[in-house]
């Protein structure tokens, strides 16, 4: 009796975990890219994957900078929030910046929605390429999900 108990009981957790593994959808391959001014401003960007609009505007909600003690580079913590008719999501950045050619390098995860964006999940990485000038590109290159 004490051997089916726990022959049930196995069976029910496999079910149970099988099942919230199965109810996650996959995520979409997402490009992002938006032309990142130097003040912080709210910038347009584009999106491509139809997980998130296609269009909006993001700026900085949020940051935190060190390392740069080196004199070559920093890293910066960075929460973007990018804004749809639809809602609103949060990404937060942990950025690498060289100091020389003011590039990036980064990763990136969802971090919070709101409106149609209240489940968004996904993750990547961004490369932000300086035009010489005052603004970045910043591509952002990755997976997401509503669930």
């Amino acid at each position: 009796m004490k051997r089916l108990a726990i022959a049930a009981v196995t069976a029910l957790t496999a079910t149970v975990l099988l099942a919230g593994s199965a109810l996650a959808s996959a995520p979409q391959p997402i490009t992002i890219t938006v032309v990142t001014g130097m003040e912080g401003s709210s910038d347009p960007f584009e999106a491509t994957g139809g997980v998130v609009c296609e269009e909006g505007v993001v700026g900085n909600a949020g940051g935190h900078f060190v390392g740069w003690q080196s004199n070559t580079h920093a890293q910066i913590l960075v929460l973007k929030r990018f804004t749809c008719d639809d809602g609103t999501f949060d990404i937060l950045l942990r950025v690498q910046l060289d100091f020389e050619t003011h590039d990036t390098v980064a990763t990136w995860s969802v971090v919070d929605g709101t409106g149609a964006y209240a489940s968004l999940r996904g993750a990547g990485t961004l490369i932000g390429t300086n035009d010489g000038g005052d603004t970045i590109l910043d591509e952002y290159v990755g997976g997401m999900h509503i669930d």
